[in-house]
């Protein structure tokens, strides 16, 4: 295969993946924010979705939780507070409720501060 038609078969495949929908988590200000993406052309509709915290050790500390995406919105996203959480890795996933789809990441908590729920 000649090196123009790797290109071109590069830019398709990093096209196609700009589309497709991900989940992606950060730690911000004591808080654990995870978002779900998505192709606004994808959503003419309006979508359900259900995002689900795994623990790693603890199903107490699990949560599921039903959001509406309305029509043509790219994104929507859903937060934990991080003090109180069980060290480990923890797994995010977005279930699409309209075609059954799914995409999932996954996050380490090393250390947590209970300093936020304490009182003075």
């Amino acid at each position: 295969m000649t090196i123009m038609r790797k290109a071109v078969w590069g830019a398709i495949g990093l096209g196609l993946s700009l589309h497709a929908a991900n989940v992606q988590c950060e730690i911000e200000n004591e808080r654990i924010y995870c978002t779900y993406f998505l192709d606004r052309s994808d959503n003419q509709n309006g979508k359900e979705v259900e995002f689900h915290w795994i623990s790693p050790h603890s199903p107490e500390d699990d949560r599921i939780r039903h959001f509406h995406i309305p029509p043509r919105y790219g994104s929507v996203y859903d937060y934990r507070f991080l003090p109180g959480r069980a060290e480990g890795v923890w797994h995010v996933r977005v279930i699409d409720l309209d075609d059954n789809t799914s995409v999932e990441t996954a996050f380490d908590i090393n250390g947590t501060d209970d300093s936020m729920f304490e009182e003075d």
